[in-house]
């Protein structure tokens, strides 16, 4: 999905898609980051495909901590 950098959604499309790229990287299902850290399989799932419209800093913060990546690379791309 192309979105515009000026879209108030671009951030979410972004970091949706650094989430994915790190969860495939650790080696992990959608299911087994949804275990990780607590949440619905279906809320990963649309977050990592732009079906999700947000989601918190504490969600990014949790990944991070569970997933032992700095905070920074989910934020990777954004200009």
């Amino acid at each position: 999905m192309k979105i515009n950098k000026n879209d108030n959604k671009y951030i979410y499309v972004v970091v949706g898609r650094n989430i994915k790229r790190i969860r495939k990287a650790k080696g992990l299902t959608q299911v087994q980051l949804a275990d990780l850290v607590q949440y619905n399989e279906g809320t990963i799932a649309n977050i990592e495909n732009n079906s999700y419209q947000t989601f918190s800093l504490e969600f990014i913060y949790v990944l991070s901590k569970k997933l032992d990546v700095p905070i920074i690379e989910f934020f990777k791309g954004i200009d």
